[in-house]
């Protein structure tokens, strides 16, 4: 049986990872390619969401900080497509970034007014956030295949950040599915034990993967 202590040992365990991910981003901030900088964004900025989430319960008691999700999707998507495009460096996917990201955010930030107050899950936004997630990861696999010259994969920061995102993606996304009927029909242990663990566990991944692609040097 899971306890509330296992998982807020957990989450902070996740935090952690996260964190750790930040300091060595900014430590290693002027080495990195501008690829690698958005990661370090991105990483500096889920470390900002996770401790303002926590805060918004545990410090100001809010009942819910679901409606957090939509602004942190907006962030997170557009950090990635930043990182991503300069991975890629392909013209057409620069060309459509401005045009998908505009009309997600704005697609997002009214989840965010129609959810306030709301105890739900925003499920299409997150169902986007990790479509669109894949589609990063895909198109880096695909490019990555097609025409990067790869002698060792393990050496090669982004199969590593693709790699967590897309297992993240894929397991967040049937969470997001199903999140809203098991909110209303599951009970208390296995709402615990499905959305809290195991997107615990799936962001842990996620992190990671972030952290090992800060660490390691892409190759020449």
């Amino acid at each position: 049986m899971v306890t509330p202590t296992f998982y807020l040992a957990l989450g902070w365990l996740t935090v952690a990872v996260i964190i750790l991910a930040t300091l060595i981003g900014a430590a290693r901030f002027r080495q990195l390619p501008a690829s690698s900088r958005y990661l370090t964004y991105f990483a500096g900025f889920e470390v900002l969401i996770e401790l303002l989430s926590r805060a918004l319960i545990r410090v100001f008691h809010l009942k819910s900080n679901l409606f957090l999700i939509p602004i942190a999707a907006i962030g997170e998507v557009g950090l990635l497509a930043l990182a991503y495009r300069q991975v890629l460096g392909s013209a057409a996917f620069a060309r459509a970034l401005p045009w998908v990201l505009g009309l997600f955010s704005s697609y997002a930030l009214l989840e965010t007014l129609a959810g306030l107050g709301a105890v739900r899950y925003a499920p299409t936004v997150q169902v986007s956030t990790d479509l669109l997630m894949l589609g990063f990861a895909g198109l880096y696999f695909r490019k990555l295949l097609h025409e990067l010259q790869v002698t060792q994969l393990r050496h090669e920061p982004f199969f590593w950040m693709s790699a967590g995102m897309t297992i993240y993606a894929l397991g967040d996304l049937q969470i997001a599915l199903f999140s809203n009927y098991l909110l209303h029909y599951g009970s208390l242990q296995l709402n615990l034990v499905v959305i809290s663990v195991v997107r615990v566990l799936l962001l842990f991944i996620f992190y990671s993967g972030c952290g090992l692609a800060l660490w390691m040097r892409p190759q020449k």
